[in-house]
């Protein structure tokens, strides 16, 4: 009995010991989220100064690719009126939203970023993933120079810049806080960092479908119209 007792008793202490070695329960995104009109905290970011001069070459660009519906990109896709749709498994949290055109961006977990030197640059760039207690912490390169390259508050995307972003849930589940912040020597004298939160959406949420018409003259008219150059 004695020696069955201590057989147990070891394998209550292993059985504690692998429990305590398991990794704590990180949050789940997963669900449809909306960004309010008064869930932006975006301050004036400090400009290079070529970087400065330069804003209504991004305006005009960005209306262009409106125009001719070129993929948006980030950080466009995460400054959405509409929902966005978060989903969240062991490998990779995906987010999709209803911009036109655009591709579901994919933040990979538990691998490096691919090697820039052949790796073909995109509008959403290559996303990574890493927790840090309860906040995921994603961190974006490879960007392309194509889509909607404006970032709030001021300057532009490059192929340069390096985003860091900080995904972390608030009030019981309810809102999702994003805080960004972009690293890149040709537009930003400093780093520049803005907070976006995000309001789970209602039950019964989905995505709209969008069209976006290249022969469309009025629409193209009005993109193209002299108050936008």
């Amino acid at each position: 009995m004695k020696g069955r007792a201590i057989a147990f008793a070891s394998l209550v202490l292993a059985a504690a010991g692998v429990q305590a070695q398991q990794p704590p329960a990180v949050p789940n995104f997963t669900g449809f989220w909306e960004l309010r009109f008064d869930s932006k905290s975006v301050p004036v970011p400090t400009l290079t100064r070529e970087a400065a001069a330069s804003s209504t070459e991004i305006r005009r660009h960005d209306a262009n690719a409106i125009r001719w519906c070129h993929m948006v990109g980030l950080p466009a896709i995460m400054d959405n009126w509409g929902p966005i749709d978060i989903v969240q498994n062991r490998a990779e949290v995906a987010i999709i939203t209803d911009l036109i055109p655009s591709v579901a961006r994919h933040i990979y977990f538990n691998q490096p970023h691919p090697d820039m030197n052949i790796f073909d640059p995109t509008p959403n760039g290559h996303s990574i993933g890493r927790w840090e207690g309860d906040t995921l912490v994603v961190d974006t390169i490879g960007f392309s120079d194509r889509g909607i390259i404006s970032i709030p508050g001021g300057g532009r995307r490059t192929p340069k810049s390096h985003l860091t972003e900080r995904f972390r849930l608030l009030q019981g589940g309810n809102r999702l806080s994003v805080v960004s912040t972009w690293e890149d020597a040709t537009t930003f004298g400093k780093p520049h960092t803005y907070e976006f939160i995000y309001v789970r959406a209602p039950k019964g949420t989905e995505l709209r479908e969008a069209y976006c018409p290249t022969d469309d003259e009025e629409r193209a008219k009005f993109l193209l119209a002299p108050w936008h150059r």
